[in-house]
């Protein structure tokens, strides 16, 4: 059995090392092994453990988190579920470090890695997949497997060459900024999400700590893409204080898609990963499902000769395990985060203690979580109660204004000044 693997990252080499281990003969091909993904870079322990992740990679381990309205009211929760472990935390980690120990366990077992950028492919007679590949000299070749698998991001040539009609993509943009040792002391284990017009129009902003900075970052639909900076320096002038001595290291932006795709199988050629749209609405998170996708994919490529599924079952199976989740989550999306009151009622909401258990139990667990019928009769109240209060009782006001609309060539000179400022700064992607 011959497969290819676009994309090194994540998913794709997931599913090359279980691929390669179980006696496939795999190609893994990456465009630049060298790239830093722009990644907020959070995931729970489940996934260490799940796929073989070396704990020795964590750069920090998050117990606290905080929800910050639009009128910077302040909602902080413990990490942890409602039977409490030793495990009850997010981990961060440099998307980098991950990518790269993947890779790394992934040419371990077996596969082949190529440092080259796809180009097309098609589905040839008797069930084989010829992908065309081009090396950064020029040179092009043209690989046969019998299955390939694209794993090669949001903006997936793979998908585009299989006939996936266009998706559109959201933009989030990202800082990594280092912070003397007594600011840095401040995020030792604790994460924060920004919330209002001023930080985003459609989703939230961060700051993640690492070993040695903070991300800072915001993303937004691309009719706002424009504004991204200005978001950005929104995110940065809330944290206000907390950012004090700041100096930014990297200045870096990528696409996300916006909406799962139902369809992930064509032909042979199977979707896995941001490819596929396995981005979670609400969260924007994305490694832990691009490795659980890496590894059904192999299942369902396994079957071919004999030790998995039709490769039909991983459709099937991934939206069987997720499809609920990520209906949930884009409901809430659209519940919580498109205007400042909702806003607001969602930071409110944060308080209550049904939604915290809720939530960390989903997150950690990676299963949607158990609703009893008290938690339904709690959670309709306090969500009544909290939307009294803040659209009539006492409404708040937001702490500062959406940016201005600008022109595209405003927000490049905007970016570029932004990028010329810097000291040890990359252009945004």
């Amino acid at each position: 059995m011959d497969v290819v693997v676009i994309g090194a990252n994540c998913g794709g080499s997931i599913a090359a090392g279980d691929l390669a281990a179980a006696g496939a003969n795999v190609i893994l091909v990456e465009r630049d092994v060298t790239r830093k993904k722009p990644c907020g870079g959070a995931i729970p322990p489940k996934a260490m453990s799940e796929f073989g992740i070396p704990r020795s990679i964590i750069e920090r381990k998050v117990t606290r988190a905080a929800v910050i309205g639009p009128s910077g009211v302040t909602v902080e929760m413990d990490v942890r579920g409602t039977v409490p472990r030793e495990d009850d935390y997010i981990i961060m980690l440099k998307r980098e470090v991950l990518d790269r120990t993947l890779r790394d366990k992934a040419q371990d077992a077996g596969a082949q890695l190529r440092e080259a950028a796809f180009v097309s492919h098609d589905e040839q007679s008797g069930g084989k997949v010829r992908t065309k590949i081009r090396y950064r000299d020029g040179r092009e070749e043209y690989l046969t497997s019998d299955v390939l698998i694209g794993a090669d991001g949001a903006g997936s040539l793979v998908a585009k060459s299989a006939g996936r009609k266009p998706v559109r993509h959201a933009s989030a943009i990202q800082e990594r900024i280092e912070l003397p040792d007594d600011a840095m002391a401040y995020y030792e284990n604790r994460a924060e999400l920004y919330l209002g017009d001023d930080i985003s129009p459609d989703f939230y902003g961060w700051v993640f700590p690492k070993a040695d900075h903070v991300a800072v970052g915001t993303g937004c639909r691309p009719e706002h893409a424009n504004r991204s900076y200005a978001f950005l320096e929104g995110v940065k002038a809330r944290a206000g204080i907390k950012l004090r001595g700041a100096r930014r290291i990297l200045l870096e932006g990528h696409p996300l898609p916006m909406h799962r795709n139902k369809k992930l199988v064509f032909g042979r050629t199977l979707l896995v990963g941001d490819a596929g749209g396995m981005v979670a609405h609400t969260s924007g998170e994305g490694i832990y499902f691009s490795l659980a996708a890496g590894r059904m994919a192999a299942r369902a490529v396994g079957g071919l000769f004999g030790f998995g599924e039709k490769l039909e079952a991983y459709e099937k199976a991934w939206q069987k395990r997720y499809g609920s989740m990520f209906d949930f989550l884009e409901f809430l999306e659209r519940a919580a985060y498109t205007s400042n009151f909702k806003r607001e009622w969602f930071t409110d909401m944060c308080r209550v203690n049904t939604v915290q258990r809720l939530t960390f139990d989903s997150y950690l667990f990676k299963d949607m979580a158990t609703v009893k019928p008290f938690d339904h009769v709690n959670l309709a109240y306090e969500g009544a109660v909290n939307a009294v209060v803040n659209w009539w009782l006492a409404p708040r006001k937001p702490l500062c204004e959406a940016p201005p609309q600008i022109t595209a060539k405003e927000a490049l000179l905007a970016t570029r000044a932004a990028v010329n400022a810097g000291v040890g700064v990359e252009e945004a992607v």
